[in-house]
Parts: C-alpha cells; sequence; structure tokens
C-alpha cells in the first residue's frame, strides 16, 4: 500500500464555487493551542476545515495518480468535532481525468461513496480516523484525479449537533 498525502485546505484545496445545489463550502478555521509553550518553540497552531451540522458541505482536491498506482483508492480522514455526542456520516468521491480525452470543463462527480455513521470523539480536541473506499472507475497510472470530501449532513444517520472538524485526509491505494 502507498499514501497520497492530501494538504489541507491549502494549498491544493479548493472549496466549491456555490453555484450549484450541494456545492457549499466547508469552512477553513486556524486553531491556536491552548497549551502553554516551551522554551524557544511557536504555539502549535494549525487549520482544520468545518463541516456544518445541517447542511451538506463539501471540499476538492486535484492530484495525478502516482505511476505506482495499481487499484484502488481509499480516502482517509482524521478528524474531530465541536460536540461529544453524536455520529457523522462522511463522503467522498473521484473524477477520473484521462488526458486527451476527458472534456474537464463538463465533467460529473459519479455518486459519492460513503462511510458508515461514525462517533464522534468523547472529548472536543480529540481526533479520529474515518476510511472511505473510492469507486475509482477507469482510473489508470497518471491520471488526474478530482476529489472531493464531504459531510453527509441531511442523513438520518448524521446526527452529531456541532462541526465536524476534518485536520487531515489523505489517499491510499494499492501499489507496485
Amino acid at each position: 500500500m502507498a499514501t497520497v498525502t492530501i494538504p489541507l485546505p491549502i494549498p491544493g484545496g479548493l472549496a466549491p464555487d456555490q453555484s450549484g445545489t450541494g456545492n457549499n463550502a466547508a469552512t477553513p478555521f486556524k486553531v491556536v493551542s491552548s497549551g502553554a509553550q516551551t522554551a524557544n518553540t511557536p504555539k502549535v497552531t494549525y487549520v482544520h476545515l468545518l463541516f456544518d451540522q445541517t447542511t451538506d458541505e463539501h471540499w476538492t482536491w486535484q492530484f495525478q495518480l502516482p505511476g505506482d498506482w495499481i487499484s484502488g483508492g481509499t480516502v482517509r480522514l482524521l478528524w474531530g468535532s465541536a460536540v461529544t455526542t453524536g455520529d457523522v456520516i462522511w463522503k467522498a468521491g473521484v473524477e477520473i481525468g484521462v488526458a486527451a480525452t476527458t472534456d474537464m470543463d463538463a465533467a460529473i462527480f459519479n455518486a459519492a461513496d460513503a462511510a458508515a455513521a461514525s462517533t464522534v470523539p468523547g472529548t472536543v480536541g480529540q481526533f479520529k480516523e474515518t476510511t472511505i473506499a473510492l469507486t475509482t472507475t477507469g482510473a489508470a497510472i497518471n491520471t488526474m484525479v478530482v476529489l472531493f470530501v464531504g459531510r453527509d449532513a441531511d442523513a438520518a444517520g448524521d446526527t452529531a449537533a456541532g462541526d465536524a472538524q476534518l485536520l487531515a485526509a489523505s489517499f491510499t491505494y494499492s501499489n507496485a
């Protein structure tokens, strides 16, 4: 197995353009640790993406499948929550772009792949991992991938009454 790490939220990540149904963007949020810093070090500062509890929100990335890609694709999400009870349902999907074939100006995502409902961490500030197996039809070495990740906030099983906080994401695949 090999992994492509996906930077959050910048560089490489894009908010949906807000122009269509479901094109709601997650909100980037800077976090500064409340812990006391040690001598000669900065405060721990990082960005996470906030995914609303009532509206489906998304974030997208694009990258080229590596030359050692053989098959598959799994998105691994590290995330936490602003609340300590309830479940979050994450979803993701890809659009595969093939050079000299795919019209990216008219490209669409296939149906989303969803993770099972995942209980939020019991302590605010802690995080957990959720994985989503992706449908990667048409993928091949060096093809372009446009990936989206989102929260399926309107799904019946998504019950966490606060923002889900995406801290990191990676794309894992089978390699040579």
